[in-house]
């Protein structure tokens, strides 16, 4: 049975909002204190949380709800010339460790780079995050630096590091998954 990205709920939403309420629910990375879903919930009931500079899918794996993926509009200069799109992912804790956060970015990835016209896909994760560095570099993410003390979490401040793929990369990557190109 395939992962499946989808358009978000109501009901999804709920769900995010009770259990990533918690440091154990949304993770010792994602953990910012209680977060207010009503933006979210706003942007759900204005455009179905697509379309705009803040976007989120549901993760589904037949079905049952597995997380959710979002990205974000970022710039490096003038947004007309300089967008590119942040990722992020959100797994339940019941479905950690089972390979859906690598599968769920890996489609983001792909949906992105086929519906909008951008060359570059980020990532910012924290040094220590060793699952998602993992991911990251499955996903053929390069290393570009090191953001100091960028993050306030939990009371201190952390460094993040900083990962791009560039279209002409994952559709060289995309090439070779299927086959194509040698």
């Amino acid at each position: 049975m395939p992962l499946v990205l989808k358009p978000v709920t109501m009901s999804d939403i709920d769900t995010f909002e009770l259990v990533f309420s918690s440091r154990e629910g949304a993770s010792t990375y994602q953990w910012f204190g209680l977060t207010n879903y009503n933006s979210l919930r706003n942007a759900y009931t204005q455009r179905g949380a697509l379309g705009g500079d803040e976007n989120t899918l549901s993760i589904y794996y037949g079905s049952e709800l597995v997380g959710r993926v979002d990205w974000f509009a970022k710039a490096w200069g003038r947004a007309s010339t300089s967008k590119c799109w942040e990722i992020a992912v959100g797994i339940l804790p019941t479905y950690r460790g089972r390979g859906f956060g690598i599968s769920a970015q890996r489609l983001l990835v792909d949906y992105i780079f086929t519906h909008y016209p951008v060359h570059r896909v980020q990532v910012t994760t924290d040094p220590e995050n060793k699952a998602e560095l993992a991911c990251i570099h499955k996903l053929g993410f390069t290393l570009e630096g090191r953001v100091r003390q960028g993050q306030w979490r939990e009371g201190a401040w952390h460094d993040q590091l900083l990962f791009s793929l560039l279209r002409n990369e994952w559709e060289s990557a995309s090439s070779h998954e299927l086959g194509e190109g040698e």
